[in-house]
């Protein structure tokens, strides 16, 4: 120990000693005087910053490569930080890096994290809605591929939450663009949520499953979620598929002006195809595509219906019945209009035919029993102070307005030319929409659309074989929706009063039902009502196209009204706007088909109302074209 301390001594002696003027005072003090200069990189000061919270927001590449980071965190802070870019208006910034941000979002529906998937859908809901429909085009097939990929998931709470992300999809891509891409594909993994494939041989081929979402919720609750998607996607088909009605042409001649009519009917072009026009049996691609859809969806739908279907000991439906009997009918109706639309175009019955074969009778059974003895359904009144009565919800409220009305509209496609064993059944039905129709001024405007669906069935497309069986019900049924209409009890809310009024003029034009239902002693009250409504501010292009046919019918009643409120109709005629007329059509044009309904009325005049009219027409200087020309109506012979 002794001598290791003697040679430490000796080294700090060897050392060389600095000695010399020690440094003077503030000298050691730093110095700040000095200048330094930035590093920067301009490209993460361009694309990075930093959010309101103080949290940094990553630039785009590193966003994109933070979407597929195996770190649930870093994953959804990515996801956050695209949508806060989003509602700053940098959409534009991400066009050309659509493809993978289409790519790290929709990978996130198959995420193993719930919390992961519902950012990603927030997410893609808020990207869709920033960008148009043009943009997203080209990427759509990896939406839908991702989709798909969440809808048969082995994972059920994958596949539970594949609803959320089409429910976006629903929401923010136009329903034609959603129908041609994917619309067909999307419905067969719809069915395969709910039902698996038979391998024995009953008549059906496929079956429902259990419940999937391992106790969470109730395998009606389930089904019923699925379904209401299904009705959504089944709707973009019909709203896609919808033609659009041409208005009809109008000749007005001129003296001075060449003018050609069409003497004969004009030709009408055949679109048949081969097998059509030789009777043979085959469907188009889209026939066989939508015989798929009924075949498979049908019997799942009446087998999911049967399941909650109470006993006749109960006929009051609990929640969960009553909500799966909304969807299951609203989906069978959706299915008729895509069969109705299909027929239309290719000109062909086939498939209705076929539908009605097979399912007529078990629709009568499962629905409405032989006699209609389980009509109408209603559901359990509920005991809590929040209950909604028919206010549109899920479960159609306490009185199951839209269900029953639906089984109206379905029992007319299923048997349009009902027999005399199905008349106790028809009656009832009859008698249903009377009730309906007394309480008409609590309905809400979706179910006055559902009402006047079911009375055009009913008055209208099958009224001549009803009226075989069911004449004085349904005579009264008339009766009592002309009161309606002309009480102005039917809403003008959602274009409803304006659907009445084309149907009660449609069959005002169609002679034969005219006739049935007692013509002018039964339709006097909306006869004498109609000319009213030429003192409106508009007036449809179908309702004066039904006045002329009265008055080509020489309809006393109709033009006796018409003379009786003549001065009026012709000094209002400066204010009046018909709605859906001619494309271009001028407003004198217009003003003249309301004159010419003078012309057949004018021998009625008895009290000389028409003269005086001319009269004071020709005292306004800008009512002379007017005075001219029913002047002209009135002297011609």
């Amino acid at each position: 120990m002794g001598g290791h301390h003697k040679k430490n001594l000796r080294a700090e002696k060897a050392k060389v000693k600095l000695k010399g003027a020690k440094l003077p005072k503030g000298l050691n003090v730093t110095k700040t005087d000095f200048k330094v200069r930035k590093i920067e990189i301009r490209e993460q000061l361009k694309e990075s910053s930093y959010s309101e919270t103080g949290q940094r927001q990553f630039n785009l590449k590193e966003t994109l490569s933070r979407l597929k980071h195996h770190s649930v965190k870093f994953r959804t802070d990515a996801q956050r930080n695209v949508r806060d870019s989003l509602k700053s208006g940098n959409a534009d910034h991400l066009i050309g890096h659509l493809n993978e941000l289409f790519q790290g979002i929709a990978a996130g529906a198959l995420d193993m994290e719930g919390s992961a998937r519902k950012e990603s859908f927030k997410t893609l809901d808020v990207l869709l809605e920033a960008l148009q429909p043009q943009a997203v085009a080209p990427f759509f097939h990896v939406i839908a591929t991702y989709l798909r990929c969440a809808m048969t998931h082995v994972l059920p709470a994958i596949q539970e939450d594949s609803l959320l992300m089409l429910d976006v999809l629903l929401l923010r891509v136009p329903p034609a663009f959603l129908a041609e891409r994917s619309a067909s594909t999307i419905i067969g993994n719809f069915i395969d949520m709910i039902s698996r494939a038979r391998h024995d041989n009953e008549r059906s081929n496929r079956t429902l499953t259990l419940n999937l979402s391992q106790g969470k919720q109730t395998t009606v609750k389930w089904r019923t979620k699925v379904l209401i998607r299904l009705q959504q996607i089944l709707s973009t088909l019909v709203t896609s598929k919808t033609p659009k009605s041409a208005a009809a042409r109008v000749v007005h001649f001129e003296e001075m002006r060449p003018q050609y009519y069409n003497v004969l009917c004009p030709v009408r072009h055949d679109n048949r195809n081969l097998h059509a026009i030789l009777n043979e049996s085959k469907l188009t691609a889209e026939g066989t595509q939508l015989h798929t859809y009924v075949e498979q969806l049908l019997p799942l739908l009446q087998d999911n219906w049967m399941e909650v279907r109470p006993q006749q000991q109960q006929p009051l439906l609990n929640q969960d019945a009553a909500a799966s009997l909304h969807v299951v009918i609203g989906l069978m109706s959706l299915l008729w209009n895509l069969i109705e639309q299909h027929e239309a175009e290719h000109n062909t019955t086939e498939l209705s035919d076929w539908l009605r074969k097979n399912y007529a009778q078990k629709f009568l059974l499962n629905f409405l029993d032989k006699d209609g003895s389980r009509f109408p359904y209603q559901q359990i009144p509920l005991a809590t102070k929040n209950s909604s009565k028919d206010k549109g919800a899920v479960d159609g409220g306490e009185l199951c307005m839209p269900q029953n009305l639906g089984i109206v509209q379905l029992a007319c496609k299923f048997f349009p030319t009902p027999v005399e064993r199905q008349t106790q059944m028809f009656a009832h039905l009859i008698e249903y929409m009377h009730e309906t129709l007394k309480r008409l001024n609590s309905l809400s405007p979706e179910q006055q659309l559902s009402l006047v669906a079911s009375l055009r069935a009913l008055l209208f497309e099958n009224a001549t074989s009803l009226m075989k069986i069911v004449t004085e019900p349904l005579t009264s049924l008339l009766s009592a929706s002309i009161d309606a209409y002309v009480s102005q009890r039917f809403t003008t809310r959602e274009g409803v009063a304006t659907r009445v009024l084309n149907l009660l003029c449609e069959i005002v034009e169609r002679s034969d039902l005219y006739t049935h239902f007692g013509g002018e002693q039964r339709f006097t009250p909306f006869l004498s009502y109609l000319p009213q409504l030429l003192l409106k501010p508009t007036v449809g292009e179908s309702t004066l196209r039904a006045m002329a046919t009265l008055c080509r019918q020489l309809n006393g009643v109709f033009m006796a009204a018409l003379v009786r409120s003549a001065p009026e109709i012709v000094s209002h005629l400066d204010k009046l706007q018909i709605t859906g007329d001619i494309e271009g059509q001028e407003k004198f044009e217009n003003q003249k088909r309301v004159l010419n309904l003078f012309y057949y009325a004018r021998e009625l005049d008895k009290e000389g109302k028409l003269e005086r009219s001319v009269k004071q027409l020709e005292e306004r200087v800008e009512s002379k074209g007017i005075a001219d020309y029913l002047k002209a109506v009135l002297g011609y012979n």
